[in-house]
């Protein structure tokens, strides 16, 4: 269970992703992008629950925005946030995922059926399983236990991407006073907080999880170094923190081609109004002559029917134009939310551990890869002239072979080893079929620079990714 506040409520393009509003069109762009992970073959098992649990196609005659202000406007409830000149927006929704290992909820989605998670593959076999249903059904009631049916938004399950999942939205909302309370639903303070989330991931496993043969999650604020060793935990941190900045990366570069496209769109709409401006001021020129004597009317007749078929076309082109702008826009929006979330993790991740791991390997990789490659071009030197056979055993010697055959394997451990994580080089060594090999006393000698460490580094993580007892045949 992943529990994130909200103060601005669901914008219309995060209600669109959620619902699957999306036209052929924005279907064909989600499932390009590279950053997205959606399979419209499996878009007709989405479904949603509603209240008494009823299970049913998911609604879209309604975004989710439009439902929040419906159930407060049926109790008389207001948000606090659509005040005019509001100077600190409040907490007015609970946007609360629920989900578990990919394995296990594939499982209970589909059963023994299988399923192709590659991208742009065909699962219109497949069938949803009752057991997906019965779990969504326990999660729903589980919510309006706790919370109240009547406060309960939305609540959609996806089946349609990598990891089954729910999307529920709740408003908290204090029954006592009947006014939205983020403090009094969860917590009045921080520490509060933290107690009504780790409360309810209990009261979730025991209630509802542990019937279905899922493991109670872990909150926020119990995760860190204590669950793992620190080496795992700061070499998961490493990982991570790369990962994202790549995901940034993408994201920023769509986000300009979407504002490109938008730019250009726009233009383009704009020039076209201009078009039918000048094409309404000759039709309107024409009618006042047809009005007049002396005009050939048969011709300014003709010409009227002319523009009137221009002013048809422009118009078929402003609306066509116009669904791509919003298209674009909604597009946008996703991206751009995308990129918050992602922050925000960043953010978190910076308060944990800070940056100084994520500059610092980095670094590490940039030169180590570096030393890597000049290794590479001295171990060749010695055989440039010619390649006879006493030059391959030369080659052989200089480590060229170990150095090339896994070079991925070599740079990846070699990195383990330069940050001391002496554990985890042997086990990824081991796990890429090599022999691992005695670490008893490894590590950086007083007289290392930089360079020589790096080199050592390199040269130990080639012996330990190669197979024991392997010997490379070379003939001509």
């Amino acid at each position: 269970m992943d529990v994130h506040p909200n103060k601005d409520g669901i914008s219309k393009a995060e209600s669109n992703e959620q619902q699957r509003n999306w036209s052929n069109n924005l279907w064909v762009k989600k499932v390009q992008d590279g950053l997205a992970n959606y399979d419209p073959t499996r878009a007709h098992l989405n479904f949603e629950v509603t209240k008494g649990g009823k299970i049913q196609p998911i609604d879209k005659s309604k975004s989710i925005d439009e439902k929040m202000n419906d159930i407060l406007r049926s109790r008389g409830i207001k948000n606090p946030n659509a005040r005019d000149n509001v100077r600190r927006k409040q907490r007015i929704l609970a946007q609360m995922i629920f989900g578990g290992s990919r394995e296990r909820m594939l499982e209970i989605a589909f059963g023994d059926q299988a399923v192709n998670l590659e991208k742009g593959a065909d699962n219109s076999h497949l069938k949803r399983t009752e057991d997906i249903e019965k779990w969504a059904a326990d999660i729903y009631n589980f919510v309006a236990r706790k919370f109240g049916e009547n406060n309960i938004v939305s609540f959609y399950v996806h089946l349609d991407e990598t990891n089954p999942h729910i999307h529920c939205t709740l408003l908290p909302i204090d029954e006592k006073s009947k006014r939205i309370s983020w403090k009094r639903v969860f917590g009045e303070t921080p520490t509060e907080e933290s107690a009504t989330f780790t409360r309810l991931h209990n009261e979730l496993y025991e209630e509802v999880n542990k019937n279905w043969g899922l493991e109670r999650g872990s909150n926020k604020a119990e995760t860190g170094a204590k669950h793992r060793s620190t080496e795992e935990y700061k070499r998961d941190l490493v990982n991570q923190v790369q990962e994202l900045e790549n995901t940034r990366e993408g994201l920023l570069k769509q986000i300009h081609r979407m504002e490109i496209k938008l730019k250009g769109l726009s233009t383009m709409i704009a020039n076209l109004q201009a078009r039918k401006e000048k094409i309404n001021e000759e039709i309107e020129h024409i009618a006042k002559q047809l009005g007049e004597d002396g005009q050939d009317k048969e011709l300014l007749a003709k010409r009227m029917t002319e523009l009137r078929k221009q002013m048809e076309e422009i118009d078929r082109k402003i609306s066509d134009k116009q669904r791509m702008l919003d298209e674009t826009e909604d597009v946008l929006a996703d991206v751009k939310a995308k990129l918050d979330g992602l922050r925000q993790e960043h953010t978190r991740m910076s308060k944990i551990v800070g940056d100084d791991i994520d500059r610092e390997a980095k670094s590490i990789h940039s030169n180590i890869v570096t030393t890597y490659y000049k290794m590479m071009a001295e171990s060749l030197q010695p055989v440039i002239p010619t390649l006879s056979n006493e030059q391959r055993e030369v080659l052989k010697d200089s480590g060229f072979y170990d150095l090339t055959d896994n070079p991925q394997h070599v740079i990846t451990c070699a990195l383990f080893l330069a940050i001391n994580y002496i554990k985890e080089a042997t086990t990824y060594a081991e796990s890429c079929g090599g022999g691992g090999g005695n670490m008893s006393g490894w590590g950086r000698d007083k007289d290392d620079d930089d360079e020589r460490w790096w080199m050592r580094c390199i040269a130990r993580a080639a012996a330990m990714v190669k197979p024991s007892g392997r010997k490379i045949k070379r003939g001509r």
